[in-house]
């Protein structure tokens, strides 16, 4: 047992590389107290129910209470981003008494001392944050943000995994020397490429921004050149093309679900008839947040959400955009500008 070192990685491909990014993080996670964790936006989650917490004091026991191996293996079983990111304000080995200073110290002793099966072949695939210091400082170069947001944002587009594989132009972190080639060829060539959507020929620096901007694509497939508008598409994606894993499945109905997260609010919704929220306009109740909200479009008169490419408004973005795909995006007149609207909206 013990780390394993001497695999070769140029022959695996990327699910390989990425089943084995999940045993090693689960490895760590089972025999340490490096608890992981979500960002959304402006919220810390729970990676095991969720919830979501305003702040580190309020996220940190409740995921002490998560601590379980088997809730460990079936949260990682459920996880398919290539990272997870993890508290490490205080590191200890559940294994000995020895108290670790940082994240690699804590995996060369769970492979080395207690022979835990560790492959470093590839990317440790955590990142590690320490939630309950004063300051958003960054682990890996030092700098300070003036919020976790911000620290966040630089983690991900510099750290990568706290891999050793760099660009030596620009100094940005990868998982695998292959990333990094491919970082090379697309961010520092002037070659010319044609975009699959709308067909427009532009340099190779500039296509990722297109995609993004123009036609919403930010979502990267980790097994192929796909790319996505939503985190749920590549999630689908990843089921259906490539197997990653099954669907979930309702134990009440035949419908399936992509994430957990969905399967649980329908259960709660649907068969055990959970109501949360009551309209104070109509009485009306319902479950959820975001049900509440557009049950609440049902009482204004206001449609602020403008169509970019006519004048006609919506009261919600969801139907604005039914409209614009059904009446304007086969269009190809000003087509790069008016996507571009629309994304920004």
């Amino acid at each position: 047992m013990g780390s394993l070192n001497s695999g070769k990685t140029k022959d695996m491909s990327k699910q390989e590389k990425l089943e084995i990014t999940r045993r090693n993080i689960t490895q760590v996670l089972v025999n340490s107290t490096v608890y992981p964790f979500k960002w959304l936006r402006s919220v810390y989650r729970c990676f095991y129910c969720y919830e979501e917490f305003k702040e580190p004091k309020q996220l940190l026991p409740h995921l002490r209470s998560h601590s379980k191996t088997d809730e460990i293996y079936v949260a990682m079983n459920n996880y398919w981003e290539t990272v997870v990111y993890v508290d490490v304000s205080s590191i200890s080995c559940k294994l000995c008494p020895l108290i670790i200073e940082d994240l690699k110290a804590l995996v060369d002793h769970l492979a080395e001392k207690h022979q835990i099966e560790i492959n470093k072949s590839v990317a440790i695939g955590m990142v590690p944050y320490k939630l309950d210091a004063s300051s958003a400082k960054c682990l890996e170069c030092g700098y300070v943000f003036r919020s976790f947001a911000h620290l966040f944002v630089h983690t991900v587009r510099m750290h990568k995994a706290y891999s050793v594989v760099h660009c030596n132009i620009c100094g940005q972190h990868f998982k695998t020397s292959k990333d990094m080639h491919l970082h090379k060829s697309m961010t520092h060539s002037k070659k010319e490429v044609k975009c699959t959507v709308c067909g427009l020929i532009m340099a190779v620096t500039k296509m990722k921004a297109h995609l993004q901007n123009f036609h919403g694509k930010k979502y990267d497939c980790f097994y192929c050149s796909e790319k996505f508008v939503t985190h749920y598409q590549r999630a689908r994606h990843f089921i259906e093309v490539h197997k990653s894993r099954e669907n979930l499945n309702c134990s009440y109905c035949p419908r399936k679900f992509v994430f957990e997260s969905s399967l649980k609010r329908h259960v709660r919704e649907i068969h055990l008839k959970e109501k949360d929220s009551v309209c104070d306009i109509c009485g009306w109740e319902g479950f959820g947040k975001a049900r509440m909200q557009r049950h609440m479009m049902k009482h204004s008169d206001e449609r602020n959400i403008k169509c970019p490419d006519c004048d006609k408004s919506y009261k919600t973005k969801k139907t604005m955009r039914q409209h614009f795909r059904n009446m304007h995006q086969k269009s190809e007149k000003n087509k790069d500008e008016v996507l571009k609207t629309f994304i920004d909206l």
